[in-house]
């Protein structure tokens, strides 16, 4: 009886020990220190982060470019193309309040006074004849030169 139960304990402890881990474990989960400090440092970025985006400009299309305001601050919003004599400008900015702003040229220099979505119209001038395909990048400078 007792070998029997020796070669039964045995063959159950081998079975128990061959099971794959079945213990739940969590998902890693990305570290967002780095975007915490991002926002945290610059105030202002694209929606998808960064304080660059790049584009690809179709002519007669307008694009929209949508920016997240984590906390009131300065900047310019500059427009920059391969050539840099794009027909392409900074049509309008619009605020989470739903009021809008401009047209401007390639650089925008605005304070945001409230935090939230804003978005931007990049489109071309139709004061200048020629039309533009290509293409461009908007980058964000946080804080106004003096």
């Amino acid at each position: 009886m007792s070998r029997l139960f020796v070669i039964t304990s045995f063959i159950f402890l081998t079975f128990v020990a061959c099971q794959p881990n079945t213990s739940h474990q969590r998902p890693a989960v990305k570290d967002k220190s780095q975007d915490t400090e991002l926002h945290r440092q610059s105030g202002i970025t694209f929606l998808e982060g960064g304080l660059t985006h790049k584009m690809e400009k179709k002519s007669g299309i307008t694009d929209t470019i949508f920016i997240s305001v984590h906390k009131p601050d300065s900047a310019h919003i500059i427009l920059e193309s391969p050539t840099n004599t794009a027909n392409i400008r900074i049509g309008q900015l619009f605020s989470p309040n739903g009021s809008a702003d401009g047209p401007f040229g390639k650089v925008l220099e605005y304070r945001f006074k409230d935090t939230g979505q804003y978005y931007i119209t990049v489109s071309e001038s139709l004061m200048v004849g020629d039309h533009y395909n290509g293409a461009y990048q908007v980058r964000i400078i946080n804080g106004l030169s003096k």
